[in-house]
């Protein structure tokens, strides 16, 4: 008996030590006490402290110490449990790129209504200007929509289909599934007279290639588009008697400040050639609240005209801001478009955390600002500003020198 239970402690104890043998002892890589950081920050300082997901992180970690995961694949899982937030203001912005960083696909897509056509393409694929896009990969539009968006943070559904018109890089192709076996694109474009094609396209390094805009007969000038480098401006329509107002980022533009901008719009005002102010904010995706006071400032100047407010789902943040000040100071203005793309429950600030071991920084939310004006156009806190007139952009109408919202706020003013 004595030396049966001897030789079972000898079996237990060479067991043992094989396995301790074999047992990789794993060192936490360096980027890991970067999640760290990310977990403390949602769960301690964060405006998302009650719906932070400690599960999904739990798991995280345990994959990262079990070597499961490369930093770029960490990256992915973090962008995926952003996502699942809906908070347009949790993000990773990439401070170190490497090479494939800068592989973007060869075309890019613009959203009118529910329709993408080509708007630029790299010299190989020139002839595809303005084509519709009908797949990705076999995908509809939609279907690869709501497959780049596991890794992309966003509130309102309607923002999502502006994904495409983002040179998004390929490992956010890679990761939401949309390659072929060889790493490709595979496009099935409609051209204007109906047919269609099958073109596979590689990825080409962004900052050495070109690409070429989609060029409308008939250029029309008054359309935003034109003046997107601009955070603001100003741009005279006499002939209609309107006054558009490109708003396109909040952000304060060298040299040209937004007293100055208002001060150049009073002056425009006092021509005498308008009856409507067009604010036209449908690509303005935030920044900060440039324009405290000077509303308030010229409100009895500005209410003699007609108001109209542009947004839609690339509109978010403090773009919301103003117009929650001009709807509150002119209770008259009328929005048009589509429902903003940043949830009325979210207006907030943030900030970021450098992450130096990642490689990127960690954008979060602090705060959460009320915005009662807003929030009453809205079905629900969890939806965007609802327009009064609802309109979409429309390729035909672009291509003709027009532009369909400009043309329904023309038409509601001179009814």
């Amino acid at each position: 008996m004595k030396k049966s239970f001897a030789f079972i402690i000898f079996v237990l104890l060479i067991s043992n030590l094989v396995f301790c043998k074999n047992q990789k002892k794993v060192t936490p890589p360096d980027w890991y006490y970067d999640v760290l950081r990310i977990k403390s920050d949602l769960s301690s300082y964060s405006s998302m402290r009650e719906v932070y997901n400690q599960a999904a992180f739990d798991e995280l970690e345990k994959d990262i110490l079990e070597g499961k995961l490369s930093r770029v694949d960490c990256l992915y899982r973090l962008k995926k449990i952003f996502s699942d937030y809906h908070i347009g203001h949790i993000y990773l912005v990439q401070t170190e790129k490497e090479k494939i960083d800068f592989m973007m696909p060869p075309l890019s897509f613009y959203c009118y209504g529910d329709q993408y056509h080509v708007e630029h393409a790299v010299t190989k694929y020139e002839k595809y200007l303005g084509w519709k896009l009908k797949a990705i990969n076999g995908f509809t539009p939609e279907e690869a929509i709501d497959m780049l968006s596991e890794y992309i943070s966003y509130e309102t559904i309607i923002s999502k289909k502006y994904f495409l018109e983002n040179l998004l890089a390929y490992n956010d192709y890679k990761y939401a599934g949309l390659l072929d076996k060889k790493g490709r694109l595979c496009y099935e474009l409609e051209a204007p007279d109906g047919k269609t094609e099958l073109i596979t396209c590689s990825f080409v390094n962004f900052e050495k290639s070109k690409y070429l805009p989609v060029r409308p007969e008939i250029e029309n000038k008054t359309h935003p588009k034109y003046k997107k480098q601009k955070n603001y401006s100003i741009t005279p329509c006499p002939e209609k008697a309107t006054l558009y107002i490109p708003y396109n980022a909040c952000r304060e533009m060298e040299g040209y400040t937004p007293a100055d901008w208002f001060s150049d719009i009073l002056k425009e005002l006092d021509s005498g050639l308008y009856s409507t102010i067009v604010f036209d904010l449908r690509y303005n995706r935030g920044g900060f609240d440039l324009t405290s006071g000077l509303l308030e400032q010229n409100k009895a100047r500005l209410s003699k005209y007609n108001i109209a407010l542009v947004a839609g789902g690339r509109s978010f943040s403090a773009s919301g801001w103003f117009i929650n000040s001009v709807l509150t100071l002119f209770p008259d203005a009328k929005l048009f478009g589509e429902e903003m793309g940043q949830a009325v429950f979210n207006y907030t600030g943030d900030r970021p955390e450098t992450l130096k071991k990642l490689k990127c920084e960690f954008w979060f939310p602090l705060l959460v600002d009320d915005l009662e004006v807003i929030k009453k156009r809205a079905d629900n806190i969890y939806r965007g500003i609802m327009p009064d007139v609802e309109v979409s952009e429309s390729y035909e109408a672009f291509m003709q020198g027009e532009d369909a919202i400009y043309t329904a706020i023309y038409a509601y003013f001179n009814k």
